[in-house]
C-alpha cells in the first residue's frame, strides 16, 4: 500500500521467484505488517521475519536465536565476504534493499551487494539483487 517500487518488486518476485529460494529483508520488530512483505507475500522462506510472532506461535524463539544478530551483519558489514558467508548459510538467493531496509540498517553497508550479487530488479526506492553462485 505505501510504496509502489515495493508493490512492483514484490510482484517481480511473485512471477521470477522460484519455489525455495530465499529472500533477504529486514527482520520486523513490534509491528509486523511493515516487515515480511516480500516473504510474506511471496511465499519465499526468509530467514526471520518478525521474532514476536514467532514467540507467539512456537512459544519461545530459541531456535531462531542469532538469525536477527545475522541478517543486521549482512546489510551492515562493508566486507563482501562475511555476507557471501551469511548468505550462504541461509541459502538466500535474493538481497531486497528498499526503504525498510535502510530505516533499519542504514547505508553503510549496502555499497557491497553490487560485488555478491547481480540487480534483477531495480525500481525506484526498491532495489534486489540475486545473489551470485
Amino acid at each position: 500500500r505505501g510504496s509502489a517500487g515495493e508493490y512492483a518488486a514484490i510482484r517481480w518476485l511473485q512471477d521470477n521467484g522460484k519455489r525455495g529460494e530465499g529472500v533477504l529483508e529486514a527482520v520486523g520488530r513490534e509491528y509486523y505488517p511493515a516487515y515480511s512483505r516480500f516473504s510474506g507475500s511471496t511465499g519465499l522462506p526468509t530467514v526471520l521475519g518478525w521474532p514476536g510472532h514467532e514467540q507467539q506461535w512456537r512459544g519461545t524463539t530459541r531456535l531462531l536465536d542469532g538469525r536477527a544478530e545475522d541478517v543486521r551483519e549482512i546489510y551492515t558489514t562493508q566486507d563482501p565476504s562475511i555476507a557471501i558467508r551469511l548468505l550462504g548459510k541461509y541459502d538466500i538467493s535474493y538481497v531486497v534493499v528498499g526503504p525498510q531496509e535502510r530505516a533499519t540498517y542504514g547505508n553503510l553497508g549496502l555499497a557491497k551487494f553490487s560485488q555478491v550479487g547481480d540487480v534483477v530488479f531495480p525500481g525506484g526506492d526498491v532495489t534486489i539483487y540475486r545473489v551470485r553462485e
